[in-house]
């Protein structure tokens, strides 16, 4: 673990990871870290010659780290309330990883010949929830109640992704329509019950919507919607709004809560009271790469931490908070552009807000 000061912004860093492997936070739309905030959990890149890539935990107080799966394993997540993980074995076979003592123990399979297209998701039932690639090579959405056989619920010819099962509602999924850019409707909730796909955040011509997540108590959602490639901003140049939207759990309210430059991927603290994102370079646009905090309640957003630019999506800061809202756990490219694993702690930053 290196202890640094951010350069431009002066706040204290912890970076745990230095490559040349990419070694990248765990997606912003599962929680990171254990439920005490003791522990959080990264991906290690898998090297030719080397046999150390798959899940990794880190002690976030000593930097000590541990594996906890090797790289025959995919889609890793933790559960939103319980000290547990979710994890593929062999594409199919998936498990739940005690957080505190590491065991595995293995709660049913996924349809045959498939692989999960994200992570795995967990509603506070225990019901799993995933986008899926089936043997077949449609897409799906693939449900999984521990003790029972998984279910097919959904079947399209449109690649899915971004699966997330409402964290309160086993019922709801949301997921959307893949292209690697934009697209023509993007978001979509899923009724498991009635077996009803509708569209979540309805778009209009020139919208981009992108990279969505359920809040942890699954009344909302923080979605970005960016202004379209063209919208220049005085003698700056071109330059990209990225608008965070709240949603409520229904998709029938949107609020706009911060308008800033090149924001990309929002996470919501579980109080709901602070928004986190990363600012990328993109459609062109050179920017100060780093982790951005807002204070919902005034719209309020300052650049906290920064970064080196991005070598490809994988090493995107993708930044998330700790379950108590102290720290925001991110991806720091280094000056190869590849992913290291890097915190800030929040109590320097609120200080000075």
């Amino acid at each position: 673990m290196e202890i640094y000061n951010d350069a431009i912004t002066g706040y204290e860093i912890r970076r745990y990871t230095n490559g040349p492997e990419r070694n990248s936070k765990l997606y912003f739309t599962c929680e990171n870290f254990s439920a005490d905030d003791k522990y959080f959990f990264f991906t290690k890149q898998q090297l030719e010659g080397k046999n150390d890539g798959g899940t990794w935990r880190t002690e976030v107080s000593t930097g000590k780290l541990e594996r906890v799966t090797d790289d025959t394993y995919r889609g890793f997540a933790t559960d939103r309330e319980k000290n547990v993980g979710y994890v593929c074995k062999n594409e199919t076979e998936v498990y739940c990883v005690d957080l505190e003592t590491l065991q595995m123990t293995k709660i049913g399979d996924l349809p045959k010949y498939g692989n999960v297209t994200g992570h795995l998701t967990a509603a506070n039932t225990g019901r799993i929830a995933c986008s899926y690639h089936l043997g077949s090579k449609y897409y799906a959405l693939v449900v999984l109640d521990p003790g029972h056989e998984a279910q097919v619920v959904y079947q399209t010819d449109i690649c899915l992704g971004h699966a997330q099962i409402c964290p309160t509602d086993e019922n709801l999924i949301f997921y959307i329509h893949e292209t690697g850019g934009d697209a023509y409707q993007r978001t979509w909730m899923y009724d498991v019950n009635e077996r009803y796909a509708r569209p979540y955040y309805v778009e209009h011509p020139n919208e981009w919507i992108t990279h969505e997540v359920w809040s942890a108590d699954g009344s909302e959602m923080a979605i970005m919607k960016l202004d379209p490639p063209g919208f220049v901003d005085g003698d700056a140049g071109e330059v990209h709004t990225g608008n965070i939207i709240i949603a409520d759990k229904d998709g029938r309210h949107f609020d706009v809560a911060v308008s800033d430059l090149q924001l990309l991927h929002p996470c919501i603290s579980r109080d709901k009271k602070w928004l986190c994102a990363d600012r990328i370079s993109y459609l062109g646009t050179k920017v100060q790469e780093g982790v951005v905090l807002i204070e919902r309640a005034s719209g309020k957003a300052k650049l906290i931490a920064t970064t080196h630019s991005c070598k490809t999506g994988a090493d995107h800061q993708h930044p998330s908070f700790n379950r108590a809202g102290t720290q925001i756990l991110f991806s720091n490219p280094d000056e190869n552009g590849i992913a290291q694993v890097c915190v800030i702690d929040l109590e320097q930053v609120k200080k000075d807000w």
